[in-house]
């Protein structure tokens, strides 16, 4: 007799922004998404909250690098002087709403998508993550 361990859930990190309204609605969207028919996850929700944890030097190079942009610290940060992951964290250490959030991420698909101006790619991504 074999034994198969329980098959983990991917996670779906969300760069969340309390303050901001597209950003509610996204981790509103994605809880929302989040269970199938019979009321089993789909995924599990990892919510990074800007105003009280800085995403990680490591985090911020491994998102730029999942979004397919030619330049994501533009698009991740609200400050365009920033254009590397060093000049982001120390930016993010002082003013830590400078994270344009919302920022989804799929760490097992290796895809991160910007929740703005729109939260058009957020829900793609859930919709892919529940094919």
């Amino acid at each position: 007799m074999s034994f198969r361990p329980p098959r983990s859930l991917p996670i779906l990190t969300l760069f969340h922004n309390v303050k901001s309204e597209r950003s509610k609605a996204a981790l509103a969207l994605l809880q929302s998404k989040q269970k199938n028919a019979s009321g089993e996850e789909k995924y599990r929700i990892d919510v990074i909250d800007e105003n009280q944890q800085t995403p990680t030097d490591t985090q911020l190079k491994q998102v730029a690098s999942f979004l397919k942009s030619p330049t994501p610290w533009k698009e991740m940060m609200l400050n365009d002087q920033i254009t590397n992951a060093h000049d982001a964290f120390k930016a993010l250490k002082e003013k830590p709403d400078l994270l344009n959030c919302p920022i989804l991420v799929d760490w097992e698909k290796g895809k991160a998508v910007m929740g703005s101006p729109t939260l058009e790619a957020v829900e793609k991504l859930i919709q892919e993550r529940n094919k």
